[in-house]
Formats: structure tokens, C-alpha cells, sequence
């Protein structure tokens, strides 16, 4: 008994445990030596979360409808932002650290939030139609961008990602649909090109919401609308795209969330299919699943984002249900 306490205390978090007690609770000890194996040698179970974090609610660590996370890998913590406007400070194990408040909520909240190269937190304030910058402690920076069509202007900004040559790129969906490249150094950003428009054939989008900027300058987007990602150079050439609408391997329905593991996979996390796949960014094959839609552990109800940490840990937001599960492939 003083052993299953002991694993008890190691692992208080796991979906083992509660199974366990719930064992021990109506006397099935069967049962609870089977969930005790479990208990020291690790769920064997792949649709099982390794971890949940947050629950419903306003207080610290607490999450309304989160919808955005990135990770920091300076510090190994992660940022999120939920429907109530914070951004939420976690450390690696998911514990609050810190929050703050965007400077205006009432007609809509960010969707996305970056980590830059200099450290601090960019936010595409989406429905304010601007890019916010914050240091890692909460403190406001500076901002830019307007409502319009024209350069340096949005219309529901997206994401933020950099390339190589430190060049600031922001995805935008509305009535521009696009990407918009800016120069960092001055203040504000210098607009320098943009590419992709509005529709379904080479090159376009329907709702970019979310990029990544991979080592070689190459830009993948999901393309959220169209159940697609699309691949284009850092200067704007349309390269591919991958994947069609469906619920099969290398399929999309709705593809919201983006990142990459340490040996270069795409992480795809699907608020349609209520699922994270796993794709290869050359040919677009889908090499693993994880989650159904449902309420119970290793189910997902519209999860909208993705973070991959450099322990190669799946975090993924799931919003309907007010958390997040933390997996592996």
C-alpha cells in the first residue's frame, strides 16, 4: 500500500491515478494492481493526455475558451490567450506564473501570439486590426497596423513569424487574405512586399491562420478555409500545397493551429476534425493522429492551437473544453 501512495504523490496529475482510486475506492483490487503496473511503468495508452492543464474559469491558470499559445524556448515556458483577453504566463508544467490584459477586448480577442527572436511577445490583436508587442513580463512595447487594405494595414491579423534575415512576417484573413513582410528595425515596421489573395487556386488563401517560418526561409500556412496548408518561399513564391478537406491521414478539415517537432514534422492541430496530426513537410503524408472530439481525456472540442516544446511534448489548446492536454507522438 505505502508503494501505490508513493506513486500516487509522483504522478498526482495522470489519468492513471484517478483511475486508481476510483479502484481502490470500490474495492476492485484486481483492478487497482493492474492500474498500479500502470502507475510504474507508464499508460501505455497513445490517446491518453500525459498531462491536463488549466480548467474552466478567471482565476490564475484558470482558461475561458483559450485560443492561442506559442513557446519560449529561452525559459521553457509557454504564453497563452484565452476569450477573456489575458495572456497567461505557464511554466513548463504548465503552472501559472503571471498574467496581463490586452489594452482592449469588448469587440474581439487576439487569435495568435508569437515569441519573437528579440524575446518578446507579439500579439496580432486580431479584431483591432494591429500587431501589440509586449516584453515577457507583461510590460507594452509598442504597436502598429490599422484597419485598411493598404500597406501596413489589416484586416484581422492572424500570426506573427520571422524569417532568417530577422524580416517580420503577418497573415491576415477578411478582406486581404494575405501575407504582409515588414522590416523591424524601424519603428513602426517598414512595409516591404506582401503576398497571396483571396480564393482557392495556387497561391491563394482563405483564412491563413497560422505560419511557420522553417531554418531554410520556408513558409508553411494552414490555410484554415481552404483545409489545406500551403508552402511558399520567404520572398512570396507559391511553392505547393498539401492536403484536401477530409478526415483521413494528410487531410484537413479546418486546420488552425501549426508548429514543428525537433525533427522537422509538422504539427497540425485541426479545430474540424477535433484532432492533431502529425504531416511531413515535403509530401504532405500524414504520419500520426491524435485525439476524436468528445469531452474525456485525449478528446478535443475545436482546439485552435498547437506548441511543440524542445522536449518534443504535443501542448494543444483545446478550447471547448477549457483546457489544455499535453501528448506525445
Amino acid at each position: 500500500m505505502m508503494g501505490f501512495m508513493l506513486a500516487i504523490a509522483a504522478a498526482d496529475r495522470s489519468p492513471c491515478i484517478r483511475r486508481s482510486l476510483r479502484a481502490l475506492a470500490t474495492r476492485d483490487v484486481p483492478c487497482a494492481a493492474l492500474l498500479l503496473a500502470c502507475l510504474l511503468t507508464g499508460c501505455s495508452d497513445p490517446r491518453q493526455p500525459k498531462e491536463i492543464w488549466c480548467e474552466t474559469g478567471t482565476g490564475p491558470g484558470e482558461v475561458v475558451y483559450p485560443r492561442a499559445i506559442t513557446y519560449s524556448p529561452k525559459d521553457d515556458s509557454f504564453y497563452i490567450i484565452d476569450r477573456v483577453a489575458r495572456v497567461q504566463h505557464l511554466d513548463h508544467d504548465g503552472k501559472y506564473l503571471g498574467e496581463w490584459r490586452m489594452p482592449d477586448w469588448k469587440i474581439g480577442k487576439p487569435v495568435g501570439v508569437s515569441v519573437g527572436p528579440d524575446g518578446n511577445i507579439y500579439v496580432p490583436d486580431t479584431h483591432y486590426h494591429r500587431v501589440v508587442v509586449y516584453s515577457p513580463d507583461g510590460r507594452l512595447l509598442r504597436q502598429w497596423g490599422e484597419e485598411g487594405k493598404g500597406p501596413g494595414q489589416f484586416i484581422y491579423p492572424t500570426d506573427v513569424a520571422w524569417d532568417s534575415k530577422g524580416r517580420v512576417f503577418v497573415s491576415e484573413y477578411g478582406d486581404n487574405d494575405r501575407v504582409q513582410v515588414f522590416d523591424p528595425a524601424a519603428n513602426p515596421p517598414k512595409f516591404l512586399y506582401q503576398f497571396g489573395r483571396f480564393g482557392n487556386g495556387d497561391g491563394d488563401f482563405s483564412r491563413p491562420q497560422s505560419m511557420l517560418i522553417d531554418k531554410d526561409d520556408t513558409v508553411y500556412l494552414t490555410d484554415a478555409c481552404n483545409h489545406r496548408l500551403v508552402v511558399f518561399k520567404t520572398d512570396g513564391t507559391w511553392v505547393r500545397n498539401m492536403g484536401a478537406v477530409g478526415s483521413g491521414p494528410g487531410q484537413f478539415r479546418f486546420p488552425y493551429g501549426l508548429d514543428q517537432d525537433r525533427e522537422g514534422r509538422l504539427i497540425v492541430c485541426e479545430f474540424g476534425n477535433n484532432r492533431v496530426q502529425m504531416v511531413d513537410k515535403k509530401t504532405g503524408r500524414g504520419l500520426g493522429l491524435w485525439g476524436s472530439g468528445g469531452r474525456e481525456p485525449g478528446q478535443l472540442a475545436y482546439p485552435w492551437s498547437v506548441a511543440v516544446d524542445k522536449r518534443d511534448r504535443v501542448i494543444a489548446v483545446d478550447a471547448g473544453n477549457n483546457r489544455l492536454q499535453v501528448f506525445e507522438f
